[in-house]
This record gives C-alpha cells, structure tokens and sequence, in this order.
C-alpha cells in the first residue's frame, strides 16, 4: 500500500512543470530516514504530477484532536529533529514544519510535504511555508539562516501541540511568539518549556541546531521517568 499524492493545478506549461518538479528531486535527493516519509516514483499523466509515497496511519492535526500527549510529545520532538538533522546534513531545507505535515506510521513520527523545501545556500528559489510557523526573520524576506527557520516552525509545532490548540494567525499572541514572548503553559515541566522558548528565539543565531536538540537531556530524563524502554533513537 502507497500513499500518491497529485497536483490540483494543471501543469500545462515547462516552468510549471519544473516548479512542480522541485518536491521531487528534494526528495529523491534526501535519501531514506525512518523519521522521513518514503520517496518511491512520480510520474506526469494528463497534465498533472503524482508523487509515490509511504503510506503512513494518520497526521497530527490540532482541530481533529489528533495530538500526541505526554511522552508522546517529547518522542515526536525527538524523532522530528533527527529528521530536520538528517536533512539539513544534506543542505536541505523544509520550510513548512507544522503538525499538518507530521505523519505517524507504527507509532513511529515522520516528516512529509517537501512543497516548500529548498537548498540551504539558496541557490533555488525560496517559497514560504504556512505563516503561523514562520519566525520574523522569513516574513521579512530575510533568508540567511534557513535551517534555523526549520527550528522556529518546529519549536512553534510543538508548542501549539502542548497547548492543544491551533495558533494564531495575527493579533498581539502571533507577535509576541515571534518577539520570543513565549507563554508559559500550565503542568508542562520547565525544561520543556524553556527548550520552546530558545528553539524560538528570534534571534536566529541563538536557536540549537536540530542536532543539538536531539541531544538534549530532556529526552534522556523523559524516558527514565516514563518508561523503562530507552529513547526511540534513529540512526543519521
């Protein structure tokens, strides 16, 4: 069983065409992750693109109430971060984290939708993801640190999945998260907390790595807490 994903629009022209071939060639250029949803084919068929992909169980999706609780949280931190790690050792940018493009397959969390990803150095053009993950610097046409952008949207993720509802599109609340004015949530442990608010720093500079989130003792401590398994680290 496959999951195939096809183009609404039309394709009738070569630019088109190439733009659509973008998420493509992205992801065949990643190679295979566990925590990365699995590239097969694609093909054009009446003027449209289809994208072969693993089929996983669900999405997380804050309005359907499909969100991780607990432990389940931190796991999906973990395991998201080993993937921006893996890619972004390949110089490749997602550009569009949010719960919406978490997938989960076997209680195993996944990164998918690569319509926004480009290459770090910017060599390829840049197309923002969904605004309510993106920190200041990329609505502001700043375009230096583009892994550190996946770190905003991860960290803004995380943070609405704990809160347990959507985040906001405008008013003072979206200013004041990418003013790094992150509020503090009820019967969350402050470690987690205060990893949201750097990971949401709006200073670019100031963000971890994925790499070194995924090495935060945070996950450590979690599973000796909760669980007698150890953490369900990936290989990159």
């Amino acid at each position: 069983m496959y999951a195939v994903k096809r183009s609404i629009k039309q394709l009738r022209h070569d630019n088109e065409r190439r733009q659509a071939l973008m998420e493509v060639q992205d992801l065949a250029a990643l190679g295979s992750h566990e925590n990365i949803v699995g590239y097969f084919s694609s093909w054009f068929e009446n003027k449209q693109l289809y994208i072969q992909m693993e089929l996983c169980d669900r999405s997380l999706s804050i309005s359907r109430g499909c969100i991780p609780k607990g432990i389940e949280t931190l796991q999906m931190l973990y395991q998201i971060a080993k993937a921006l790690q893996f890619m972004h050792g390949r110089v490749i940018a997602h550009l569009d984290v949010k719960p919406e493009n978490i997938y989960i397959k076997n209680g195993i969390y996944k990164l998918g939708d690569f319509g926004c990803a480009t290459l770090i150095d910017r060599i390829l053009p840049i197309e923002e993801g969904d605004a309510r993950y993106m920190p200041q610097e990329i609505l502001n046409d700043k375009y230096e640190h583009l892994d550190k952008v996946d770190i905003f949207s991860l960290g803004a993720a995380t943070y609405e999945v704990v809160k347990g509802s959507p985040l906001p599109d405008s008013d003072p609340q979206f200013c004041n998260l990418r003013e790094g004015k992150v509020a503090l949530l009820p019967r969350i442990s402050m470690q987690l907390q205060g990893l949201h608010k750097v990971m949401m720093d709006p200073n670019p500079m100031r963000r971890p790595s994925a790499k070194e989130i995924a090495e935060n003792p945070i996950f450590l401590k979690a599973y000796r807490t909760y669980s007698r398994k150890p953490p369900l680290y990936t290989q990159a």
